[in-house]
């Protein structure tokens, strides 16, 4: 399938995709796009880590604000703001779903429905140019795709109120500081840190990324005991998998481990 928003490359383990295209893509010509390219990614093998960047342009997209009005207007029931709803819906779970791990990078402005699309992921990094503005709520409509959900986890409810009520457009520098952005990078050494970040990722056995996905996710859902019972049933799967296995070979043998190929591949040369 030809992308007409995204470009997408695969090299090291990581697939690099960078949005593409002149200005802002419309929802529903980036939905189908993204799933389809999200849902190879997630099968292929060579792939070890999802790095989205904004390149074109920033993260940013939006409803088609001018149809919802129309459709307010003329009477009609929720049926455009469903089909809206369900897309960021379905973006949003295949990326909580995908056992690999998906940072999220950019440089640029993430507006409207952009921020959803950006705070799906599950690292974010910016540097110090970014900024991030949330969706007008003078129309009325609440900002969807998890967004009631993920924000105050993050930022506290108060934050989240007064950042989306305010519409204020946050600095990177104070989204980094009240937990909206995981990590600052200076935009002189920006490819070079992104390159080291997901290369360390293709030295870390896939069973350990996808196991630790799955337990930051639920371990806000369940207790100490609960948790750490979690952890324990975790750690027999990575103990049984052959990355694992390279990966305490290596350390044992003082170099990289040898993933997503042979393992008894290292051990001959």
């Amino acid at each position: 399938m030809d992308y007409q928003n995204f470009d997408c490359q695969i090299a090291d383990g990581c697939a690099r995709v960078r949005m593409i295209g002149p200005g802002s893509p419309r929802l529903e010509d980036l939905h189908d796009e993204f799933l389809d390219l999200a849902l190879r990614l997630q099968e292929d093998d060579a792939v070890r880590s999802i790095l989205l960047t904004d390149g074109d342009h920033a993260f940013e997209f939006h409803h088609e604000i001018a149809d919802l009005s129309r459709a307010q207007l003329n009477a009609e029931g929720p049926g455009r703001l469903d089909a809206g709803m369900e897309m960021g819906r379905k973006i949003v779970t295949l990326m909580s779903e995908i056992p690999k791990p998906i940072i999220a990078a950019t440089r640029g402005d993430i507006r409207n429905l952009g921020l959803g699309f950006f705070m799906a992921a599950d690292i974010r990094l910016a540097s110090g140019s970014a900024t991030f503005t949330a969706g007008d709520l003078t129309v009325g409509l609440l900002p969807g795709w998890g967004l009631s959900h993920t924000l105050p986890r993050l930022i506290g409810p108060g934050r989240t109120l007064e950042f989306l009520l305010s519409r204020r457009t946050l600095p990177a520098r104070e989204a980094y500081a009240i937990g909206l952005v995981d990590r600052l990078i200076d935009d002189k050494v920006w490819e070079e840190e992104l390159d080291r970040f997901v290369g360390r990722l293709r030295t870390i056995p896939q069973p350990a990324l996808s196991l630790l996905k799955l337990g930051v996710q639920q371990a806000a859902n369940l207790d100490l005991t609960s948790m750490m019972a979690v952890e324990w049933e975790s750690q027999q799967q990575c103990w049984q998998s052959l990355e694992t296995g390279e990966g305490l070979r290596a350390w044992q043998e003082g170099r990289d481990p040898v993933l997503g190929a042979d393992p008894g591949a290292a051990a001959e040369d």
